[in-house]
Order: C-alpha cells, then structure tokens, then sequence
C-alpha cells in the first residue's frame, strides 16, 4: 500500500526551543515523515493541548500562544484589498524572524515536503470584539456564539470583508513562501448546542448578523419568518419563558425526529441549505485565490467535525473547491479502544462525500492516553479505510516511544510512502 505522505504540525516555539534540524531528525528517524506543515498563524492555545508538560522540549515545561498571530514576514501588498490585516507575534523570542522561511527552507534541504496552516482563528478576539465585531458570527439573540475560550473570533463567512481577509493571508503565504500544501481548518458556522437536542440544539448557533441577513434577502430567503422559527426553538432550548418551558418539557416526553421538524418547518432546512451555500461560497473563493497566485499548491481543508451538517459542510459542494481533506480524528488520545476502532466511520462518511479520486489524509494522535497499541490499531484501520495519507497531532505531545509506533504501525501494514513528484 502507498501513501502520499505522513506528516505532522509544527509550531514556531518548537523550532525556537528544540531546532529545527533537531525537530526534523526525530521526524523522520522515529516516525519517518516525509512531509510537515507549520502553524503559520496560531489561535491561543495552551501547549502541548493534553500533556501537562513537554516530553522533550528542553526550555520550557508548556507554552501558552498569544491570540491569533502571525508567524511569517507579513507582505503589506497583498492585503490591499483587505481591510483586516494580521498582527505578528509580541513575544521577544520570536517576534522579528521568519519562522516559516527558516522551516521550508530546513524541510527542502533533507527532501521533505512543506506545508503551512491558517489555524482556527485568524482573528484576535480583541480586535474581534471592536474594530471588526461586524465581521463575526452573531446568534439569534445578537450574541458572539460561545465557542470554549474563544469569543468574539468565529467569522461569518456571508461577510466579505472575512473571506477577502483569509483570500489575502493565503495568497501571501502561497505567493512568497516555498510550500507545496496550504491547510485552512477555519470555524464554520457554531453548531449550538447539540447535547440539549440532537437536531433542535443547533438553533442556538449559526449566524444571524446583517450580512447574513442580506444574502439571505437576496437569495430570496423569508429571513422574518426564519428569525421567528430559529427564536422559538432557541426559547424553548433556553426554556427562556414559561411557555417555552412547558414546550421543552413536551419535547423530552417525545421522541420526534429531524425530519418531522424540517417537514414542519421547511424554512429551517432553508437556512440550514442557505448556512451551507455561504461555505461553500466561502471555499470557492479561497480555492481561486489560492490556485490564481500559485496554481500547484494543494489547498487542503482539515476537516475537524463528526457532526458537519451542523457547522455549514456539505462535503459534496466543497470538495470541488479544495485539492485535498484531512481529517482530524484524534480517537487515540482518548484512551478508548472502541473510539479507535470506529475511527473507519468517519473516512468512510468523508470519502462517500467527495469520492475515490480525492485525496484524504486521516490522522491520529500521539499523545495523552494513546498508547503504542492504539496507534497501531489507529493507523490499521484507516489504511484498511483507504485513506491515502496520514497525520499525525502533534509532535510537541509526542514522546519518542509513541513517534516510533507511527513508523512500526506503517510497517506492520507495509504501507510505503511515495517520491516527491
């Protein structure tokens, strides 16, 4: 069996504090990558995510990353037509060097394969909540949906000042930067609140902001009627009122599916559909900026989300736009044999979407409770699922032990790695 690549994630403080040429030795003596990506952009995250501490990182014992910035020389001209610019980094040890010019340049001297990745939020959440709050999701209620820690820094993508913004960060990454792959895994659309209703939790997510409301309008879209039909379900998820508490209650006696409500409802499934045609579109235009200024890079979108129907995917429509899909099932961290073993549903439900000619590259995660066992275990059912490549998240998590499962889990499938075109 071939595969296109392996590959992993690195960020700008790993190659600050272990070296690149140290970082890339392990990469490709323990698990035999012949492909990395660097975060060029990073959202603020606590590193490594589910270690307490590094297992080799020899300066620091974690890292908390700063807000959404920028890692790469910013090029003034091609955000001309973009009214948000990036911030590059504040931190003293990394401000003022071209982390991602030292990575590819490091990557192509030993043969490799490099990449670059638009994480979650391109957007700072201060500037998100001031200068730009008109670029960001709202809810029904007017409200930034809450996403975890990160608030005011999910963009709509019915605004074009966002999708100018990330068409602008991409085609200077591609246009100045020696990379054969450019990876986005932007948030789409908030999903609301699933855990209180399988289908019905979702009305207290999407985006109601007015740019949604004038490409709905001028879709041909009732927007009146399905503000009204979102906010009743919202009420009634909330139990906002006695009434839609008495509603809530009738919900849990029943067992209604979601199909009956579309059929009640069919202005719900509009805006479901007209949530997923803004993503698409949004695709659409990234695929053409990308491919305009530099038509051989792979446009990959890493796909984060089981559940996409409610986040604005439709697979089958993006697909045509994005040369490859990762995706990013990170069951081994959880410890749980049996979340391993199904990881095949998910590539199964990806490669249905987009067909037997697109590549996927699935993954698995090194790190937390994964055990040399279940990266094998990981890396056997996806090979057996056809993907046609594999990453790995991340290698900051990772001790050597668990690198090495990777390459002995490819062996153990005799699964080979192709050349470089």
């Amino acid at each position: 069996m071939y595969w296109k690549e392996l590959t992993t994630g690195i960020y700008p403080w790993d190659m600050h504090d272990e070296g690149i040429e140290t970082i890339l030795d392990n990469l490709q003596q323990h698990a035999g990558n012949n492909a990395a990506y660097m975060l060029a952009i990073m959202h603020h995250e606590k590193r490594p995510l589910h270690d307490n501490y590094y297992h080799h990182n020899p300066v620091r014992k974690r890292y908390l990353a700063e807000d959404s910035r920028s890692y790469f020389t910013i090029h003034p001209e091609a955000y001309k037509h973009s009214r948000i610019k990036p911030l590059p980094s504040d931190r003293e040890f990394l401000k003022g060097v071209d982390w991602l010019d030292i990575f590819t340049k490091a990557l192509r001297k030993r043969g490799m394969s490099p990449g670059a990745e638009i994480s979650h939020t391109p957007l700072d959440s201060v500037r998100g909540a001031g200068e730009f709050a008109d670029c960001i999701q709202r809810d029904i209620y007017g409200n930034p949906p809450a996403h975890g820690y990160f608030s005011n820094q999910q963009l709509c993508w019915s605004s074009p000042d966002a999708r100018a913004y990330m068409c602008a960060i991409a085609t200077d990454l591609v246009t100045h930067y020696d990379i054969d792959m450019i990876q986005t895994c932007s948030f789409l659309t908030n999903q609301g609140q699933l855990a209180l209703h399988p289908f019905l939790g979702v009305t207290l997510g999407g985006c109601f902001c007015q740019n949604c409301e004038q490409e709905a309008r001028k879709a041909g879209l009732d927007w009146e009627l399905i503000r009204k039909t979102v906010r009743r379900y919202a009420d009634v998820m909330k139990r906002a009122t006695l009434e839609a508490n008495e509603e809530w209650l009738l919900l849990q006696r029943g067992n209604s599916s979601a199909v009956m409500f579309l059929l009640e409802h069919p202005e719900l499934y509009q805006w479901l559909k007209f949530r997923s045609d803004a993503i698409t579109r949004y695709f659409k235009e990234l695929s053409e900026a990308i491919h305009a200024a530099n038509a051989k890079v792979d446009f990959r979108f890493n796909t984060c989300w089981p559940e996409a129907e409610f986040i604005g995917q439709n697979l089958t429509q993006i697909g045509k736009y994005v040369d490859s899909i990762r995706i990013m099932d990170y069951a081994e961290q959880t410890g749980d044999e049996e979340r391993v073993l199904n990881k095949g549903k998910w590539l199964a439900n990806v490669r249905r979407q987009v067909g037997e000619d697109k590549v996927i590259i699935d993954s698995i995660a090194p790190r937390a409770k994964a055990t040399p066992d279940l990266i094998k275990k990981g890396i056997r059912v996806v090979a057996l699922g056809g993907a046609d490549g594999l990453a790995y998240g991340f290698y900051d998590g990772a001790t050597m032990e668990r690198l090495n499962a990777i390459r002995e889990g490819m062996e153990d499938c005799e699964i080979r790695l192709r050349n470089r075109d």
